[in-house]
């Protein structure tokens, strides 16, 4: 995991990242990833990213510096343009994705998908009964994917930007690959046509919904000033594969100074800074919540509770908390921060990251998943890109100190 922050007023915009990346299933954590970087010393655009440490195997830090040669000169009016730009970049990089790759990622997140949703089940629900007939196996089977699609239609939404027809398009370019793993994950039951068919629109709707394996997934934040604008900006996305040729990506946020004097957006693990702007843990603030339920008190005569009166108590008790929390501790909190120069914004911005470091180093049952060195950036219209710390630029000053 990770922790990052974007501190924004109207002078610029602070970016600060930990360093640490969890390898092994969680069983090794290291402290050198990079996961802030530059495009230009002279362009006040940065990237960020969490989650997933490189893309399809394709570690972020070539990824960007590669675009960044790209990039060159070029510059754009507005941020919403250098992150078209970025992104497609990256859905037509053949060279670091090239189809083989994307054919091959395909394959693992299907076997993955159909393994766990499909077989695992299959099994709990056969139980110790291996010999089951195998028209009850077909059946249980049957039951298990329609269901399953239910999920998968109610859950997520329609992937935009990739056309109505982009999960099936990915299901006819990679059959020989879907026939592969079928074979490998279901060995030993004879699948009827229609069950085939059914495990394929599986693989349609995992590649035409907003959904990412947990292990392609990367969050990417885009933040800057494009040349026409006046105040800083930033947008998240969750990015996953190339597949078919095209990227799958969804925009998750937005956040721009102009209506708001200040903004300051954590991404990853943001229940620290969340808790230092709201004045809650966010944890307990769900908590009270929940509890609604249980300080109520029963209907007249010993009569249940009325769902739909917990419900609306619920979201009237939430509503009530989100305007403690603006008024108390939001509005007074960015108020000082839209007075912040730009300097101050980066100290504030390497703080909250270490709080959040301190924090899970001081946790006893928590592997620190948050860990310095911090790395901060300033970035600005009349300086461009300026780092304000990083873990290179300490190595070489203590190699020259010694």
């Amino acid at each position: 995991m990770t922790c990052e922050v974007a501190v924004m007023n109207k002078r610029g915009i602070a970016l600060a990242a930990d360093s640490a990346v969890t390898l092994g299933n969680g069983k090794k954590i290291y402290r050198t990833a990079e996961k802030l970087f530059s495009l230009s010393p002279s362009l006040p655009v940065a990237i960020m990213t969490f989650g997933a440490a490189d893309m399809m195997s394709v570690p972020w830090e070539t990824v960007v510096k590669i675009y960044a040669q790209k990039l060159g000169n070029r510059r754009f009016d507005t941020l919403d343009q250098y992150a078209k730009d970025f992104l497609g970049f990256i859905e037509g990089a053949t060279s670091l994705f090239p189809p083989e790759d994307q054919k091959s990622h395909v394959e693992g997140a299907v076997r993955a998908v159909w393994s766990g949703l499909y077989r695992d089940k299959l099994s709990e629900r056969i139980g110790a009964n291996a010999q089951a007939p195998e028209g009850d196996k077909i059946a249980a089977l049957v039951e298990i994917v329609h269901s399953d699609h239910e999920i998968w239609e109610k859950k997520y939404s329609d992937l935009e930007g990739l056309g109505a027809d982009y999960g099936a398009r990915v299901v006819k370019t990679y059959e020989s690959a879907v026939g592969h793993v079928e074979k490998q994950v279901f060995e030993g039951i004879k699948l009827p046509r229609t069950l085939k068919s059914d495990l394929r629109k599986t693989v349609s709707l995992m590649y035409g919904k907003e959904w990412f394996h947990p292990s392609d997934e990367s969050g990417v934040v885009i933040a800057g000033i494009g040349e026409s604008e006046p105040f800083p900006a930033l947008f998240q996305y969750r990015v996953g594969t190339v597949a078919a040729g095209k990227l799958r990506y969804a925009k998750v946020d937005e956040a721009r100074v102009g209506a708001a004097d200040a903004v300051v957006v954590p991404f990853a693990q943001r229940e620290t800074i969340d808790m230092i702007i709201g004045g809650i843990h966010p944890r307990l603030r769900d908590k009270l919540i929940e509890d609604v339920e249980r300080w109520m008190p029963n209907g007249k005569n010993g009569k249940a509770k009325n769902p739909e009166r917990i419900e609306k108590r619920k979201k009237k008790f939430a509503s009530y908390i989100r305007e403690e929390i603006l008024q108390r501790y939001d509005q007074p909190f960015m108020g000082a921060v839209s007075g912040l120069p730009r300097q101050d914004l980066a100290k504030m911005a390497e703080a909250l990251v270490n709080l959040t470091a301190f924090l899970m180093h001081m946790t006893a049952d928590q592997d620190e998943t948050v860990a310095e060195p911090i790395d901060v950036a300033l970035l600005s219209k009349c300086d461009g890109f300026t780092w304000v710390r990083h873990k290179e630029l300490i190595r070489r000053t203590e190699n020259f100190v010694a």
